[in-house]
């Protein structure tokens, strides 16, 4: 399928151009999400047909799961056509949210152990809301390699499956190894040189299906431990969501523009090679998904214990790998 977009793109033009914000030399296709769109729903709909009772655990959530879906996958496409302010594509995101609120896929009730459970009552679309936007548009902030949004989803996803079988939630375990796969496949093409990028349709629609997977459980009530989890197997691409989030908010720029201060871009500038950046990426991705699986085997305390030493001390390491940067910068300019 992929292939096929790729034909089609090129035969009328449709390319993503170097330009401002972009480290590609040469125009590419960036309808990837069309690609990734068409395969992940054929093989749901194949399973279906199937009979599979693995989809039995959506019971008619499926049908607005799909209409989510195509909302995403519509204003991504057109974004990558044209490129839209930031208020539509959100206002399509919350719209999916609400989609997948009133179909059935929602967090109703927060239990936080010793303290009980906490009834969400209104705040519960809010939160449900706030949860599908914010997974949507995890994903699309990564996606500046060649090659590191798909790898990234697919250590999530696949880690999503691993944990999905080892708690025999058979919906989270079926949709994650698709979305896996469909990744994998992605991938191949997007590799370093990348031949099509995933495009804001197809970085927004995996964010979605990331959303879908985390909101997918036997019960109604959300542990901590619950919500925890689809954050810290996506820990790569939401710890540059906050990073680029915050230093916006803090700069008072627009939240939504893109700029070239991404961890990714300061790696580069710092002389790392762009396979170098994603190895990096990748194993840090490789990391997190351990911690999510070690949460269930082994004492959690001790696990989170471990991640939090491990976050400050990366956290400082990237103070420093910032400040020597803008030294080295300085010293660069001084000299001319």
């Amino acid at each position: 399928m992929t292939f096929t977009v790729i034909s089609f793109s090129s035969r009328l033009s449709l390319y993503d151009y170097p330009g401002q914000h972009k480290r590609h030399k040469r125009p590419t296709p960036n309808l990837g999400g069309i690609a990734i769109f068409v395969s992940f729903w054929a093989v749901i709909a194949i399973i279906r047909l199937a009979g599979n009772v693995a989809l039995e655990d959506f019971g008619d959530s499926l049908g607005y799961i799909l209409t989510g879906a195509f909302l995403i996958l519509m204003v991504g496409i057109i974004d990558d056509l044209k490129p839209l302010a930031a208020w539509p594509k959100l206002l399509v995101e919350i719209i999916a949210g609400l989609i997948l609120y009133f179909g059935g896929l929602s967090i109703q009730v927060l239990s936080i152990p010793p303290f009980g459970s906490v009834e969400l009552g209104g705040f519960a679309v809010v939160i449900t809301v706030l949860w599908v936007v914010g997974l949507s548009n995890a994903i699309n902030l990564i996606d500046g390699l060649d090659g590191l949004a798909p790898g990234v989803s697919f250590i999530a996803a696949l880690t999503m499956t691993i944990i999905g079988f080892m708690f025999h939630i058979a919906a989270v375990a079926l949709f994650a190894l698709v979305l896996a796969g469909t990744m994998f496949s992605f991938w191949l093409f997007n590799r370093y040189p990348a031949r099509i990028f995933l495009g804001d349709c197809g970085a927004l629609f995996t964010g979605y299906i990331f959303a879908v997977i985390s909101l997918v459980v036997p019960i109604k009530s959300y542990t901590l431990a619950a919500l925890f989890l689809p954050l810290l197997v996506l820990g790569v691409p939401l710890i540059e969501t906050v990073s680029s989030f915050t230093r916006r908010i803090a700069a008072g720029k627009n939240v939504m523009k893109a700029d070239r201060r991404h961890i990714f871009h300061y790696l580069a500038r710092a002389g790392l090679e762009q396979r170098q950046i994603i190895v990096l990426f990748y194993l840090s991705g490789i990391f997190f998904s351990l911690v999510a699986i070690s949460m269930f085997v082994f004492e959690r305390i001790a696990v989170l214990t471990i991640l939090l030493l491990f976050m400050v001390a990366t956290f400082i390491l990237y103070l420093i790998f910032i400040a020597r940067l803008k030294h080295s910068k300085r010293g660069r300019n001084g000299i001319r």
